[in-house]
């Protein structure tokens, strides 16, 4: 488990669409949470290397499949990108923070820490729940990654722009949140320099992590 939240995703998004000149910021946004929308599949592209003795997202392939998609579709694009800041999320609270998902109770503590913050982030960061789900979603050649359950997804979300928890965070705190989203932002931008101007993307291998 190393992923961020949803309303993390979308509030760095949020930053990026302020200086990138998007198309369409409701696919933009639908993009940046779309992976975690999936119920099966590999909506990750979760991969293999070093013969099988680390795990990495296959951005290559990703690109290699879709990269005249992220040139000119928001959603796309969006989707892109919210696997490169899982990868740097995952390197952030693994490496930066030394994060331990292996002690029993974990991640479910670490949800509970995405709830508990959920306000600050919305509040923080400005944000609004307004992405609509488009109906011929399932034409688009990113269902070959996955079944996403969208409607349900987008309940759930709303449900965190309604939910008002109150307790004490157990590891993931608002200066976190606000360290990633301010890191992701600048690398999500670069990145987005580098996809539009022909230049050397994120290389996956260099975030690969063992595989436990």
């Amino acid at each position: 488990m190393g992923m961020a939240s949803r309303l993390i995703h979308l509030a760095i998004t949020d930053l990026i669409s302020k200086e990138y000149e998007y198309k369409d910021k409701n696919r933009l946004a639908l993009g940046s949470i779309l992976p975690d929308a999936s119920i099966s599949g590999n909506s990750h592209l979760k991969t293999s290397i070093d013969n099988g003795t680390k795990k990495t997202y296959d951005l290559a392939g990703f690109r290699s499949e879709f990269l005249l998609k992220i040139l000119e579709d928001d959603l796309y694009l969006g989707y892109y990108l919210h696997l490169v800041q899982d990868m740097y999320f995952r390197n952030f609270i693994y490496n930066s923070y030394n994060w331990n998902p292996l002690s029993p109770g974990n991640v479910e503590k670490l949800h509970n820490d995405y709830a508990l913050i959920n306000q600050y982030v919305i509040q923080k960061y400005a944000l609004s729940n307004t992405i609509t789900f488009p109906d011929s979603f399932d034409k688009e050649p990113l269902n070959k990654l996955g079944r996403f359950s969208i409607y349900e997804f987008l309940a759930d979300m709303k449900a965190d722009f309604q939910m008002h928890l109150t307790g004490t965070t157990f590891f993931f705190t608002k200066a976190m949140a606000d360290e990633f989203i301010a890191y992701a932002c600048e690398k999500c931008k670069q990145e987005i320099y580098s996809l539009f101007h022909d230049l050397d993307c994120l290389d996956e291998r260099a975030l690969a992590w063992k595989r436990r």
